[in-house]
């Protein structure tokens, strides 16, 4: 992500999946709103949807799966943490390895 300021960057492997997690931090959460949105736009930006699940406790909690790959973006106040797999991956089964990682 090329907004906010980088709290972590780093590949990590669970369940026999490669993943790169991301964590940027925004000065309040006004700027980090703004954000989210301009950020799941430019990841899916040309790319086709196969699947999406949002979270309807927060609409800041999305997971989406692509043609290429499966990520999940949330905002949590003032930061905003992604993890994207390197292959197409069943929603269910990306939640299941990457929640771990933003909690």
């Amino acid at each position: 992500m090329r907004e906010g300021k980088l709290v972590k960057s780093e590949i990590v492997y669970r369940d026999g999946e490669k993943l790169y997690v991301e964590k940027v931090a925004f000065k309040d959460w006004h700027v980090s709103i703004h954000y989210y949105y301009l950020i799941s736009d430019r990841l899916t930006e040309g790319q086709t949807i196969v699947d999406q699940r949002w979270s309807y406790e927060d609409f800041c909690n999305n997971t989406i799966r692509l043609d290429d790959y499966t990520f999940v973006l949330i905002r949590q106040v003032e930061f905003i943490t992604l993890v994207r797999s390197f292959r197409p991956i069943p929603i269910d089964d990306f939640d299941r390895i990457a929640m771990p990682l933003i909690m």
